[in-house]
């Protein structure tokens, strides 16, 4: 019999207490390393132990050992975190607890990113431009809104003050990368400093890499791109606690690519040659004078521009689909007494226009796309310190949102509510037990809601069908937003000075989400040819599902060695039939042990990672996805002293035993084995 989630996490949690809390009690102190602060995940400053929320926090150095080509990848190691879409980084997304795509809320700098069309890409950063990426597992409409039922990714950019040692006033880095597999040349580098009050950043990047090559030594076609990003930021601090800061960014894809970059070319899926741009201009302001509780105010206005143009090669049609959003957000933190207060409004606005060429095939492409999403909403969280030991979080968020199709004339709106609760106490020194609920909902979008023309045309095929047939878009005006409810229970143990100059983290997420009005795309497909039955596409509200499992951490450092273990599964069932759900992630463990030697200027590391098999399908699928090992070592040298300070180089070989390997509900085998060189040097 397969052991339920929730036993096999208690059972763990257990066993990880079951041992003398008194000697624990006697040497637990502070834990500073494996103690990450969030600085945008949840909308204010604080440590990761001391939210109830789950959390994975990837840092600056992190960022750097890894050298991930994608946003992604960066998370790939991390506890119920995957990596969907296939090996091309340029499409590459992120799943968190079996929830993809729009159930995900990407953030940068705070800003919504709300970009999201059929198969193209949405994780435009080069990761080389990022401080840290921070990640809620789980819903957090009460603080977010609409989108964030699954979770929410929060990447934060560089700045002069982060990259500046203190007393320098003028400083910038050069770097350049190469990795054997797709031949991918990277360059990167920067410039910023400080004068006064004010201080600014300058930073580009540039990757080009031919087609990867898969587990077997197999090239997969058209997965060669060429990016150019940039990041520039000013910011002027007229007085103490008063800062305002202007920052823009852009990335520029060009790449040969499936119209589903996940699949291969085929009879349904063209060749395109597509052109990806991404903007963005964000002004910031932020008032928290000293001495004044009652005052720490952050403003927050955006716009975001995302083009992809498309040249069907082999159909000889172009496309353009264009999408903006302008949005705002103003919040303000005050402190009564034992209470904290966090408060704000927030809105946008969602723009698409889509030009879909049916050039060679009259009436058989989708029809042109023109409308408008808007959305505001308020919030409010509390944070009560109900004694030493115990505090409450209260949460609530209103939200009205409304879709208008401009070239249809039609419109629909409606309204959420998200409440969210959070309860942590904190029983020892060095235990830390919570429980938490939240309810959170995601809008359905423009394409969803009021799609029309055709979605796909079967050409005739003789003796079987005739005339052949074309499948066209239906609208659905009253397509219902989806809707989640998540309970969390979570444990997070601190230790220090265990066996002498050593540190300690465990923690442990069990949860159950409930998501409900599922929005899917059903394909009609009555039996092919015969004459009166429609083929028809349109999103409607399916499923309920029940979304059930945990995530176990730990991190374990003895002077200059380092453990890390994380684990995560998750099950997905039908909560009206019990039949499993399709796209839930398989299990995974992944191991790092690293050790640092010279003083701190070295260290190296190797990482395993184990897959199980599959084995959790619905009873209509015959695919098999198999368990899989990858192992992967790594080096990074960094001289602190000396004629070569402010050099660094990291080394790193993926996948070593060249793996052949695809990840469960994937079309495409993973990258085989690859090296990676990059050499930093700061001036």
């Amino acid at each position: 019999m397969t052991k339920k989630p929730l036993v096999i996490a208690m059972a763990i949690a257990l066993s990880s207490t079951a041992i003398s809390a008194g000697t624990f009690a006697q040497q637990a102190e502070s834990v500073s390393e494996f103690d990450e602060v969030l600085v945008t995940a949840t909308r204010i400053s604080e440590k990761a132990s001391d939210t109830s929320r789950s959390l994975a926090v990837i840092g600056a150095e992190e960022l750097q050992q890894l050298q991930p080509a994608s946003v992604a990848q960066a998370l790939k190691n991390e506890a119920n975190i995957n990596v969907t879409n296939g090996p091309r980084a340029s499409s590459q997304g992120i799943e968190i607890r079996g929830l993809g795509g729009p159930r995900i809320l990407q953030t940068i700098d705070g800003a919504r990113q709300n970009t999201h069309s059929g198969h193209r890409g949405t994780y435009f950063m080069d990761t080389e431009l990022l401080q840290s990426v921070e990640v809620i597992r789980g819903p957090a409409s009460s603080l977010w809104g609409s989108g964030a039922i699954g979770g929410v990714v929060a990447l934060n950019t560089k700045s002069a003050q982060d990259m500046l040692e203190e007393g320098d006033t003028l400083g910038g880095y050069l770097k350049q990368g190469f990795e054997s597999n797709g031949d991918k040349i990277k360059t990167s580098g920067a410039i910023y400093g400080v004068a006064d009050k004010f201080d600014w950043l300058l930073n580009g990047s540039y990757n080009d890499n031919n087609n990867i090559k898969v587990g077997n030594g197999e090239t997969l076609e058209n997965s060669g791109s060429e990016r150019t990003s940039g990041l520039i930021k000013f910011g002027w601090e007229p007085s103490e606690g008063q800062r305002l800061q202007f920052s823009g960014r852009f990335s520029d894809t060009d790449e040969l690519v499936p119209s589903n970059p996940a699949a291969e070319v085929g009879g349904s899926v063209p060749l395109i040659q597509r052109r990806t741009k991404d903007k963005n201009f964000t002004l910031d302001y932020s008032l928290n004078p000293t001495h004044n509780a009652n005052l720490d105010l952050n403003a927050t206005l955006y716009w975001n521009g995302t083009d992809y143009d498309e040249d069907r090669v082999t159909k000889g049609q172009k496309d353009s689909t264009e999408y903006e959003t302008i949005g705002f957000s103003v919040n303000n933190s005050s402190i009564f007494g034992a209470t904290r207060l966090i408060y704000g409004i927030d809105g946008y606005q969602d723009s698409i226009k889509t030009v879909r060429d049916d050039s060679g095939q009259a009436g058989q492409r989708p029809d042109a796309i023109d409308g408008k999403t808007k959305v505001f909403g308020a919030f409010a969280k509390a944070d009560i310190d109900l004694s030493d030991t115990l505090s409450l979080e209260v949460a609530a968020r209103y939200d009205t949102f409304e879709n208008e199709s401009i070239n249809l004339g039609e419109s629909s709106d409606d309204n959420a509510l998200s409440p969210s609760l959070g309860l942590v106490w904190e029983t020892t020194d060095w235990l830390t037990l919570s429980a938490r609920y939240d309810e959170a909902f995601r809008a359905p979008s423009i394409e969803e809601m009021y799609s029309t023309g055709t979605h796909y045309c079967i050409p005739p095929i003789p003796g079987f069908l005739p005339n052949g047939l074309c499948n066209t878009f239906e609208i659905n005006p009253d397509l219902q937003a989806e809707k989640a409810k998540n309970k969390e229970v979570k444990a997070d143990m601190r230790f220090s000075n265990l066996a002498g100059n050593d540190e300690l983290a465990i923690t442990l997420n069990v949860f159950r989400n409930d998501v409900d009005d599922f929005i899917e795309q059903s394909v009609s497909n009555p039996l092919m040819g015969m004459p009166g039955l429609e083929q028809t596409t349109s999103w409607d509200n399916v499923d309920e599902a029940k979304l059930t499992g945990f995530e176990f951490s730990t991190r374990y450092r003895y002077e200059q060695t380092r453990v890390t273990l994380n684990y995560g599964q998750t099950e997905g069932k039908n909560k009206n039939s019990g039949e499993y759900l399709a796209n839930i992630p398989a299990k995974k463990l992944v191991a790092d042990l690293s050790q640092t030697v010279m003083q701190g200027d070295v260290k190296f590391g190797t990482r395993i990672t184990y897959v199980a098999e599959q084995e959790q399908m619905p009873d209509s699928y015959t695919a098999q996805y198999e368990d899989y090992k990858l192992w992967d070592v790594y080096l990074a040298w960094e001289p602190a002293m000396g004629s070569l300070a402010g050099l660094r180089v990291d080394f790193a070989i993926e996948n070593i035993g060249d793996e052949e390997y695809r990840q469960a509900w994937q079309n495409l085998y993973e990258q085989g084995r690859n090296f990676k060189l990059s050499g930093r040097y700061i001036f």
